[in-house]
């Protein structure tokens, strides 16, 4: 066992301050399920090994449990935790065995209560009094750190051995192998902890906003349009010259077509499952905006809207706004422009600075225009204290946006109840867009490139640790069940419930499902494709869905969609609109994700590093968005913080990804 002196006792108080921490009748050895075995195994036909006969019951620190004290007081009353305990373990074969011929497990749950998470995690460590089964999810420090410090085991030869689900799917996504193992630098492979991992692209809750019902009214239709059906754009994507002013004055419309709509309709209160009825068409030839010319005239638009509603001289009334530095370190709108984030980007696997590119010099540049020609928010760099997705709430709320980053519950017809101006309080519709193509700024190495680097979830979800508390436990079982979760009917249980079998198989006390009327936690269909359908019989904005399911134990696959299946999560066919142009891209580019491996001394000095440039650029990219300070004078103040001396300690992980990769 590593050294533990780490661990000393803080103070008296701080073990009274746990037990007051814990939720009472959500820890503890109490009445959590079967008792029949009190807590033990037996090898009666599960086989033999090393294993049989040992203790079975785990103490599992969940972050929390949603709807506690409203649905039920413990999370092991929870329905699936009840089914979970029921089942037998088959060590020898994985998954779920037949009756009396596997491994049952007794688990019970420690819940901190809201608020609280942090101080009852640290104080925990501080003690030494933690369970089995951690989520680490507010943790600082790594899985790795946390085994040589003596808290977590070395799992690897349980997860080589009683995992063959996690680790297949590990070797057909190899992207996500440094993101869950460490290796060492003899090439041996370690586990510290257990990885939720998600099968695609999280469903965004915030993205791109804006006023359709503004451009339908404000816009005029081009006089050509993208001529998608001609040779030239299915052969390249876009027109021979963008944008339309730059192609008429060329005399080259090759790729252009004349445009059949010459004025705009909208009925925003339509009665339809979008909600809304209109013939918008952008210069791009789509029904949603997809250039930067297409976002700069609807700029015109919503200008005009603004000038019409009294608001010109209004500093929280604008066309768009930026993160107050300037830009976003996740890339989006930057990554626009050829690629890139403004700061630690991956492009074909190489780490490099990208805020002194020339990708992030056309960004500056595009920013510059618009506020030179008024549609950007002249107060950005003030407005430190919102949140990138919220931005101005004030102004949102009260009509005063043409388009800006929010969140998912404004789509549609929300904001009328607080728009400011009557004619908005009856029509405000938005919509939501996928970020720009630029077609117009920049050269040839910063056009018609797709968006490579913005915000999505990461596929590498949270961590749970297996505590030293652990050892001589039945971990051939516990392990067993970890693999189980990876599997689609794991994944199912875990993230959307019981299904119609699973629940009339057993008797539930307290029984929730009962209680709500619900026979399953979803229902399986074909679609016209036939594609497996899964659709969830309780909305997950219903305040019940994640306390009727077994989410919070934080292990096994999100499902998201696949070729041979997709998720019907039952959001609302606009926010699902929404949705489908908010994940249009795909982050490559973002390196946050390797951060989070650096060891001790390869974070300190990233951090030292990357702070600086963060805190020069916070103060000097709005600097040249305004046109007070000049690119050359920003990027000579860069050169003397060498930002590029912290691209290797993410490059050395960056590379293990792509040997996993060439190693596939």
């Amino acid at each position: 066992m590593k050294n533990k002196l780490w661990k000393k006792i803080l103070t008296v108080g701080l073990v009274a301050a746990m037990a007051v921490t814990v939720v009472a009748g959500c820890g503890g050895k109490g009445d959590s399920g079967d008792k029949e075995k009190n807590g033990t195994v037996s090898d009666e036909g599960g086989g033999t090994d090393e294993f049989a006969g040992k203790n079975a019951e785990f103490t599992w620190w969940i972050y929390k449990t949603d709807g506690e004290g409203e649905f039920y007081e413990r999370y092991e009353d929870c329905v699936t935790a009840q089914w979970i305990r029921s089942q037998n373990w088959d060590v020898q074969n994985g998954g779920i065995s037949e009756e009396d011929t596997g491994r049952k497990l007794d688990f019970s749950y420690l819940v901190p209560i809201a608020g609280s998470e942090n101080e009852n995690f640290n104080t925990m460590i501080g003690t030494g009094e933690y369970p089995e089964i951690m989520d680490l999810v507010v943790s600082s420090e790594s899985p790795q750190a946390m085994y040589e410090n003596g808290v977590l085991m070395d799992i690897t030869e349980y997860v080589e051995k009683y995992m063959p689900n996690y680790v297949a799917y590990l070797d057909a996504n190899p992207e996500l192998k440094p993101l869950v193992q460490v290796q060492e630098e003899d090439g041996s492979v370690h586990y510290y902890a257990i990885y939720e991992l998600v099968e695609g692209i999280v469903e965004p809750w915030h993205g791109i906003c804006y006023r359709r019902d503004w451009v339908a009214k404000y816009a005029e239709p081009t006089k050509y349009v993208w001529d998608w059906e001609s040779d030239y754009v299915k052969e390249n994507g876009h027109p021979a010259v963008t944008p339309l002013a730059k192609a008429e004055k060329e005399k080259n419309l090759e790729g252009w077509k004349k445009n059949e709509v010459t004025s705009f309709e909208g009925d925003y209160n339509a009665d339809n499952e979008l909600g809304y009825e209109d013939n918008v068409i952008f210069p791009s030839g789509t029904s949603d905006p997809l250039t930067i010319s297409d976002w700069e005239w609807m700029f015109e638009a919503f200008e005009k809207a603004i000038d019409e509603r009294g608001w010109a001289n209004d500093s929280g009334a604008y066309c768009t706004t930026v993160f107050y530095q300037g830009f976003m370190q996740t890339g989006d709108l930057v990554s626009s422009f050829g690629g890139g984030t403004g700061q630690y980007y991956v492009k074909d696997g190489e780490v490099s600075f990208d805020g002194d590119s020339e990708n992030f010099k056309t960004y500056l540049e595009c920013m510059n225009a618009w506020f030179e020609k008024g549609w950007l928010d002249t107060e950005f760099n003030t407005r430190a204290n919102d949140m990138f997705y919220n931005i101005n709430p004030t102004g949102i709320a009260q009509g005063k946006l043409g388009l800006w980053d929010g969140q998912s519950n404004k789509i549609g017809t929300s904001i009328r109840q607080t728009c400011q101006n009557e004619e908005d309080a009856r029509d405000a519709f938005v919509l939501g867009a996928a970020l720009p193509i630029n077609d117009v700024y920049g050269g040839e190495e910063q056009m018609y490139k797709e968006p490579d680097a913005l915000y999505q979830g990461s596929r590498k979800g949270t961590a749970t640790g297996i505590t030293e508390k652990a050892e001589g436990k039945d971990l051939a079982a516990l392990f067993t069940f970890f693999d189980w979760a990876y599997t689609r009917e794991g994944a199912l249980v875990l993230r959307d419930g019981l299904n119609e079998e699973q629940y009339a198989s057993m008797e539930f006390e307290p029984d929730y499902y009962a209680e709500r009327n619900l026979k399953s936690g979803y229902s399986v269909t074909e679609d016209e494709d036939g594609r497996t359908v899964y659709t969830r019989n309780m909305s997950s904005s219903d305040p019940a869905y994640n306390a009727l399911n077994g989410q919070r134990m934080s292990v096994g696959l999100n499902l998201i969609s696949s070729d041979d299946y997709w998720l019907d999560t039952g959001i609302p066919p606009l926010n699902r609109k929404a949705v489908e142009q908010w994940t249009k891209y795909t982050n490559t580019g973002s390196a946050l994700d390797y951060t989070g491996l650096l060891n001790v001394e390869e974070a300190e000095a990233y951090s030292k590093v990357s702070a600086a440039v963060m805190d020069y650029q916070s103060q000097n990219v709005p600097n040249v968005i305004k046109g007070t300070m000049s690119w050359e004078d920003y990027v000579k103040g860069l050169e003397n913080i060498n930002p590029g001396s912290a691209v290797e300690y993410l490059q050395k992980y960056v590379d293990l990804a792509n040997t996993a990769r060439e190693a596939k």
